[in-house]
């Protein structure tokens, strides 16, 4: 099984490339959604973020407000590296186990969709990497767009992750997302058939050996 990292900046398109790689066959473990799976109430990453961060950050009926500690942590550096280190133990766990039962179930590609890939220590797993781009104006404008942030609090967002200079020196491939993302779409279903030829021949061979 080949495993694909793909990651990229705030607003760079990736959950366009995400789901064309869903769409076209591949298991797409989502660290977004893990993310929000273990910090439910009743699981470990929410009592650890209630003791690293207090309560005021969470409501009633013990679910996390994101909204409000994500206000809070991206206008700190030190707080955003207390939040990853709270996290990505657990969000690292629910991926391996992912990645198993891909691999248990005869998967040929798995992808493992992270914008924080390599701050979270995902990337040591993957075969490839690939990285979405759209450069910092065009990432503001979207983000004004789809959120409704003003500049500020967009480049505040941005500023919060990777360079994009230190992500693409540690990629594989980097996938232009300024054009329409119906063109994105079909550049990556294409890469992906490409790939996915590879590998499935790749792993005919092994089978023979």
């Amino acid at each position: 099984m080949l495993i694909l990292g793909l990651t990229g900046g705030i607003a760079t398109g990736k959950s366009t490339v995400s789901r064309t790689l869903r769409e076209a066959g591949a298991k797409v473990w989502d660290a977004d959604a893990a993310s929000r799976k273990v910090v439910e109430p009743g699981q470990p990453g929410n009592e650890a973020l209630r003791n690293a961060f207090g309560d005021s950050f969470f409501c009633d009926d013990g679910s996390l407000d994101r909204k409000a500690l994500a206000k809070a942590v991206f206008a700190d550096p030190q707080k955003v590296l207390t939040l990853n280190q709270v996290l990505h133990p657990y969000i690292l766990q629910d991926m391996c186990l992912a990645l198993a039962s891909f691999r248990k179930e005869g998967t040929v590609i798995a992808v493992v969709d992270a914008p924080l890939l390599f701050e979270s220590g995902a990337d040591e797993v993957c075969d490839q990497i690939w990285m979405t781009s759209c450069g910092v104006d065009e990432q503001i404008r979207r983000l004004r767009l789809r959120d409704g942030m003003d500049e500020e609090e967009a480049l505040a967002r941005i500023d919060a992750q990777m360079t994009e200079s230190e992500r693409r020196r540690r990629v594989t491939r980097v996938i232009d997302t300024t054009d329409s993302m119906g063109e994105v779409a079909r550049y990556v279903q294409t890469l992906y058939e490409e790939l996915e030829e590879e590998e499935s021949q790749r792993m005919g061979k092994n089978t023979h050996v």
